[in-house]
């Protein structure tokens, strides 16, 4: 059992990170809230809906990038440990239908050396002195309704996994538009503890660009943090401990913008990435 970066919540961001699991949830729970300054942003249900999407993707089903960088932290003892990186991009489409938006997504990441910015092949775990294999990350491309409420629906029930999701209340101060979202998730693991992942994401976006007349989507920077267990493959055994990661990124992004540690790795080891996305969503976006 696979279990990588960002929640099953089909790359919403990002973050995060159940890739291979089986994930369980058939609904999360959202608690939307209107914030200051969100007159004709927050106003009403639908408006609410199509303002989250703006700032996730777009509401027009055009392709939608997004990508995080991160430094990874092992936390023993209230010591915090820097250990690897992270370097990762998700890909989406969104359609407005009857109950909300469906998405169709992908994500892809690297884990890699902080001194060289190179994916990790193995990586010497410091505190158990192993040489471990250390995987790729992300998430297979997934289908996922977000629905009037901003909760999410897997389209089937998944055993073993929980999950809990908030939008928290959209705040406008002059140009800038805050919006913070949160997510809890646990996977059930027999005869193991429930593996763990959390994160918090904070976008920020330009008020004009998002309330244009016509606009589908607005770009907007990321501020994440997350706390996990253990990945699996670094072989941690029953150590007390976890992991956290600090990092920022851009939803809405463009090609130019993405991670050179991202882009290098990506061509080298999975070029149709970069050469055609859409084409690895058309096979859920077209059915």
């Amino acid at each position: 059992m696979n279990l990588d970066r960002r929640n099953a919540l089909a790359g919403l961001a990002l973050g995060g990170a159940l890739a291979g699991c089986s994930p369980s949830l058939a609904r999360s729970a959202a608690t939307p809230v209107a914030g200051k300054g969100t007159a004709g942003l927050w106003s009403d249900e639908r408006e609410r809906l199509r303002t989250y999407i703006k700032l996730r993707g777009a509401t027009d089903g055009r392709l939608v990038m997004g990508w995080v960088s991160a430094r990874y932290y092992a936390i023993i003892d209230d010591r915090m440990d820097p250990i690897f990186e992270v370097s990762a991009a998700t890909f989406a489409r969104y359609r407005e239908v009857d109950a909300g938006f469906e998405v169709a997504s992908f994500e892809l990441a690297w884990f890699t050396d902080p001194a060289t910015g190179n994916p990790l092949d193995d990586w010497v775990n410091p505190y158990t002195g192993e040489t471990v294999t250390v995987p790729s990350g992300g998430l297979p491309p997934s289908r996922l309704l977000i629905n009037r409420h901003l909760s999410f629906e897997l389209p089937e029930p998944r055993p073993g996994l929980t999950v809990e999701h908030e939008v928290m209340p959209i705040d406008v101060r002059g140009d800038d538009v805050w919006l913070t979202e949160r997510s809890r998730t646990a996977a059930a693991i027999p005869g193991q503890k429930p593996f763990r992942y959390s994160e918090t994401n904070t976008l920020r976006a330009d008020l004009a660009a998002l309330s244009a007349p016509g606009a589908t989507f607005a770009p907007a920077d990321v501020s994440f943090t997350n706390v996990t267990s253990w990945r699996p493959w670094m072989k941690m055994g029953d150590r007390p401990g976890h992991l956290t990661a600090a990092g920022y990124g851009r939803q809405n992004a463009t090609w130019d913008t993405m991670p050179e540690a991202w882009m290098r790795a990506t061509r080298a080891r999975r070029p149709e990435v970069i050469q055609d996305p859409a084409a690895i969503l058309a096979p859920l976006w077209n059915t």
